[in-house]
């Protein structure tokens, strides 16, 4: 949270904006809104399977996970999400639809999750992050709890039809 305006470093006071008190400049009119990180997985879809990665890192070490991380400031959620997906699978991919979103109030996060298929590559896992990549079909996936997260958990249900898919209009984003 800001104590400063950003912009010409005046102490902010608060207003209420949107029902909400929020940090605001009264020099400039600068409202400080909390910002959410924003996630892009891929679900890579092949033959009935979906390929999951080993993480090797961080408190879901030796745990599941979709393909994917968090997006960078400079690209959008498709960039990141093809971009993650290459660093930790090997694979070039097609994004083909929106599969799911994913959000938790209180967890400043936004998951996006694309159904995505290989274009070229080879499977191989980041050694920095994975320590094993493979492909999965749809009964034998990864018991919940050795899943990574949440939305993981969440993307996975909905691409197996256990819970309904978000309908997207547009293709070959």
């Amino acid at each position: 949270m800001y104590a400063y305006c950003p912009y010409d470093g005046t102490a902010l006071g608060s207003r209420e904006i949107d029902g909400r008190l929020r940090p605001t400049c009264p020099r400039c009119g600068f409202a400080y809104f909390k910002r959410v990180q924003i996630g892009a997985n891929c679900v890579i879809e092949r033959d009935g399977q979906v390929v999951l990665v080993r993480l090797n890192y961080g408190p879901r070490d030796g745990c599941w996970a979709l393909p994917g991380g968090l997006v960078e400031p400079e690209e959008t959620v498709e960039q990141a999400a093809r971009r993650e997906t290459t660093e930790e699978t090997g694979y070039e991919v097609a994004l083909d639809s929106l599969l799911s979103t994913w959000t938790r109030p209180g967890l400043e996060t936004l998951i996006v999750t694309f159904r995505a298929r290989v274009l070229r590559g080879e499977l191989r896992p980041a050694p920095l992050e994975a320590s094993e990549a493979r492909w999965f079909g749809r009964d034998e996936l990864p018991p919940e709890w050795e899943l990574a997260w949440p939305s993981t958990v969440h993307a996975l249900r909905v691409w197996q039809g256990r819970t309904a898919p978000v309908r997207n209009p547009f293709r070959g984003l």
